[in-house]
């Protein structure tokens, strides 16, 4: 007999049952075989046309049979299990009366099924087996001339042992949203519980801790591995009342701080507290905290010597982070009103504000209180004013104390000079060129009588440098 060729023909959508853990995806969901064709599997035998008797004259028939239908080859039978490892045995019988003959056995792939061509006008049976699963035995039906039948073998997985632990231990453990729990995992975490149902849901509880719940999908492969739920504890909640509200906190070290009136989060376990305010000695502390805890903590933080606050605010200064010399100056004066020291540094910030006038009585002050004051000028070598050039070659500073002024040039050694209040005389303020404006000085040096003139240090061919000068004539004399 001729064979034709046949291609393998769309196939109804298959439902099947998957046995899996939820997070697992139906493969099967859209087509038999996971929206591409089934493995076809061309099983197709043809009878054989029994010889016609000798002609031996009438015989009275043997059975009342009804005669065999023709064969034909244009039929296919889809058979789906929906997993891999599944074994598909087909069976076929020429009637429901005669006895069933193999055909073929295959194992199914990860599409889950396989296409048989086959003969029509015969009986087809199917057995489905997979470990761990109870087997699948169909009835026998008939395939049609050109028919196209699909069965859908679904196993049914067999009970296993579900293994749970849960984390921390002692944990109360409901199944399907009961309000009563079924039991309790042991010291270790554990819990073991009988699945027979295709699915479960488990939730475990504890004090102090959110729930965490999982369903579970019955499946051979779920008795060979334990499923794991872990518990979020809730944080515990710390306060702290503080004599600073705007001291800040840290925790563990980190790198980020909070202000002392919020609410601080803490997990359960042991933690390092730190509390720091400007101008205070810093607070450590530790802390043991359990889930869903609240801590109220009293801390009085205690203010720095005068000595650490002054050098705490010469280095706030250098950077440049005036607002906090200006608090730590107010402490030291809330320590000493007469400290020289809070004085000089708020009379530098005065300066850097661009408000000579306020500054001159903190800087008075410094001095009458033995601070020596330095503050940055111009002086052009042998008085050789040149408006047009550059200045960088006349930085110097002039170093104010309570009974002297030293002079002290940059990069002119020879100019430098250091003599009482006594040996200086002001002349005055002076205009060049109607612009540039400068003290005139006379200073008694080593006994001569020399011409200083020193120039504002940011701006000295401008008129805005005159109330720095008029600063710092005011400020050359004994204090």
């Amino acid at each position: 007999m001729a064979k034709k060729t046949h291609k393998a023909k769309p196939v109804l959508m298959s439902f099947i049952v998957l046995v899996c853990l939820m997070d697992q995806s139906d493969a099967f969901a859209q087509t038999p075989c996971g929206n591409k064709p089934c493995p076809v599997i061309d099983v197709r035998q043809p009878r054989r046309t029994p010889r016609p008797p000798k002609n031996s004259g009438p015989k009275t028939p043997k059975s009342t049979e009804p005669p065999v239908a023709p064969d034909c080859e244009d039929s296919d039978f889809v058979v789906v299990c929906g997993m891999s490892g599944c074994q598909i045995t087909l069976e076929s019988s020429s009637s429901m009366r005669a006895k069933f003959k193999q055909l073929s056995t295959v194992i199914t792939d990860d599409l889950g099924g396989f296409t048989f061509q086959v003969l029509g006008n015969q009986h087809y049976k199917v057995k489905v087996s997979k470990p761990g699963y109870d087997s699948f035995a169909s009835e026998a039906r008939k395939i049609t001339c050109g028919d196209q039948q699909e069965l859908k073998a679904s196993l049914l997985a067999k009970p296993v042992t579900l293994r749970v632990r849960t984390n921390p231990p002692e944990s109360d453990i409901y199944l399907e949203g009961q309000k009563q729990p079924h039991g309790k995992s042991d010291a270790n975490g554990l819990f073991s519980y009988l699945l027979t149902k295709p699915t479960l849901l488990i939730e475990a509880r504890k004090q102090g801790y959110l729930s965490a719940t999982k369903t579970v999908f019955l499946a051979p492969e779920v008795g060979s591995r334990e499923l794991l739920l872990s518990l979020e504890p809730i944080k515990a909640t710390l306060r702290i009342t503080s004599n600073v509200e705007t001291a800040r906190v840290t925790i563990d070290r980190e790198t980020s701080s909070r202000l002392v009136t919020e609410k601080i989060w803490l997990s359960p376990g042991e933690h390092t507290i730190t509390v720091k305010a400007l101008g205070y000695a810093p607070a450590d502390f530790k802390l043991l905290v359990k889930p869903e805890e609240t801590i109220t903590k009293e801390l009085k933080l205690e203010r720095l010597p005068i000595n650490a606050l002054q050098e705490q605010a010469g280095s706030f200064f250098s950077n440049r982070a005036y607002d906090d010399v200006v608090k730590l100056a107010q402490y030291m004066l809330e320590a000493d009103a007469a400290s020289a020291a809070a004085n000089r540094l708020l009379g530098l910030v005065y300066l850097e504000r661009a408000d000579p006038g306020s500054a001159q009585s903190r800087l008075e002050k410094a001095l009458a209180g033995g601070e020596t004051v330095m503050l940055p000028v111009r002086r052009h070598p042998g008085e050789k004013f040149e408006l047009n050039k550059g200045h960088e070659a006349c930085e110097a500073h002039l170093l104010f104390s309570k009974s002297e002024l030293e002079f002290k040039s940059t990069r002119n050694a020879a100019e430098n000079f250091k003599v009482p209040y006594t040996q200086i005389q002001v002349t005055g303020i002076q205009l060049k060129s109607g612009v540039a404006s400068y003290l005139k000085t006379k200073v008694t040096v080593n006994g001569k009588n020399r011409d200083y003139s020193f120039y504002s240090f940011d701006r000295e061919i401008s008129q805005a440098g005159k109330p720095y000068l008029e600063m710092i004539q005011l400020l050359m004399r004994s204090h």
